[in-house]
């Protein structure tokens, strides 16, 4: 594995472990390196078709095509399915913040799901875009998200049954993705790079930085999304992993790019470690304690391709097998954390 990092370059050995059940091992936090070790054993699995999960509490989320699903996984061993929608478009991606799922639904634009009910998630309102939508974020009574056409748009959500437009930025190249920590918010565009918006600031929405980058990242995740914004973000860019820093929010810096054993195809993120999906090479954890110098601290060869990855303080959740938009079989494999 090759890490290239604002001047220094590094070539790191990376072993292929092959072995029928997956087991992944951790470190600690980064004061207790040296004190103590962490293993994630698998316990369960969630059966496909799954493309994109996400999790909160003790419940998955899981997006394929047109289809959203809940699953309860208070007990990881055997995971029980809540309850489903399906939407008039194909999910492109998705994000959960409380009680509310924002979807990216192509051309229905973006749905707001009530999922207070996890036995029956239901349309509260959707707001359709001049293009295909393909994900949402959350800011207070907005929700960000990413449109072919018109950009990066915001969607004033302060009557969820009735979601109106409230300004765009229109991104010079192809967008990707964005995500919010706190009142910022981060949105990638393929050639040209990272887009740095205050969204606090009054009026349509201006980037505060802008990063001209090629090979941006198709999927970006940050730190934390509630709270101060934390700056550090990790992408899926090119086939490899890219980690940024944007604590400076009018001069984001690419901090580092890790060029993986596969093809990094999505990342979770939970403190200073970020879990990346890297397809046909399984799935890596890299400490990203110091951004520009990341550390490979495991990676596991998967008996099928890593496509997605979601993340808790107790457990990971990544799915296998077939990539998006291909026939195959996929599921959800569960790991829970151990000292």
């Amino acid at each position: 594995m090759k890490i290239t990092s604002r001047g220094f370059l590094a070539d790191v050995g990376l072993p292929r472990i092959f072995i029928a059940l997956v087991i992944l091992v951790l470190v600690g936090p980064a004061s207790a390196l040296t004190q103590a070790q962490m293993s994630l054993d698998l316990v369960g699995s969630i059966p496909g078709p799954a493309e994109h999960v996400r999790v909160l509490g003790h419940h998955v989320y899981v997006s394929h095509h047109s289809t959203f699903s809940v699953w309860d996984v208070s007990d990881p061993s055997r995971p029980v399915q809540m309850g489903t929608i399906d939407l008039p478009q194909e999910i492109w991606g998705f994000r959960v913040r409380g009680d509310r799922a924002y979807l990216g639904a192509n051309f229905f634009g973006v749905a707001i799901l009530d999922i207070s009910d996890p036995t029956d998630p239901s349309i509260m309102g959707n707001h359709e875009t001049l293009g295909q939508t393909k994900i949402g974020a959350v800011y207070e009574d907005r929700v960000v998200l990413i449109d072919h056409m018109e950009g990066m748009v915001l969607v004033d959500v302060s009557d969820e049954s009735e979601p109106a437009g409230a300004g765009s930025f229109f991104l010079d190249g192809y967008a990707r993705d964005v995500v919010t920590s706190g009142r910022m918010a981060y949105a990638t565009d393929s050639p040209t790079g990272l887009y740095v918006f205050d969204l606090s600031q009054p009026g349509p929405p201006e980037p505060v930085g802008v990063l001209h980058a090629p090979a941006a990242p198709r999927a970006i995740e940050v730190q934390h999304e509630e709270g101060e914004p934390s700056g550090i973000l990790a992408g899926a860019g090119g086939g490899d992993l890219q980690i940024y820093d944007a604590t400076d929010p009018a001069n984001p810096v690419r901090a580092a790019t890790v060029e993986t054993p596969g093809r990094a195809a999505r990342v979770a993120m939970l403190g200073p470690y970020v879990f990346v999906a890297d397809a046909e090479a399984g799935v890596l954890v890299v400490d990203i304690t110091v951004p520009s110098a990341p550390q490979l601290l495991t990676t596991v060869q998967t008996d099928a391709p890593a496509r997605d990855i979601a993340v808790t303080a107790g457990h990971v959740f990544v799915v296998v097998g077939a990539g998006e938009r291909q026939e195959g079989e996929t599921e959800i494999q569960i790991f829970r954390r151990s000292s």
